[in-house]
């Protein structure tokens, strides 16, 4: 395997993070947000559905986060990358 492809799979995981907890912390909110409403279950009838929606709604806040921080990963790697390209092209 070549140098070049090694760096390039190794900086793609960033952005698959980044993508897979945005979709998981819209999700966790979105299904904590029905879970903790009354428009489909009674919160006395369904004490432990409720709990886990409110356990939705906390973890997608910190989700979103991580996904941010990957964000900011895989740019700081892009602007390093595009760093060591314009001084080995000096």
């Amino acid at each position: 395997m070549s140098e070049e492809r090694l760096k390039r799979d190794a900086a793609a995981w960033d952005v698959v993070a980044a993508a897979a907890c945005f979709v998981v912390a819209v999700l966790s909110l979105a299904i904590g947000f029905v879970l903790t409403t009354r428009w489909l279950l009674d919160d006395h009838a369904h004490p432990l559905l409720h709990g886990v929606g409110l356990i939705l709604l906390v973890i997608g806040i910190p989700i979103m986060i991580l996904g941010g921080h990957f964000m900011d990963l895989g740019e700081r790697k892009h602007k390093h990358g595009d760093r060591r390209e314009a001084a080995v092209s000096r």
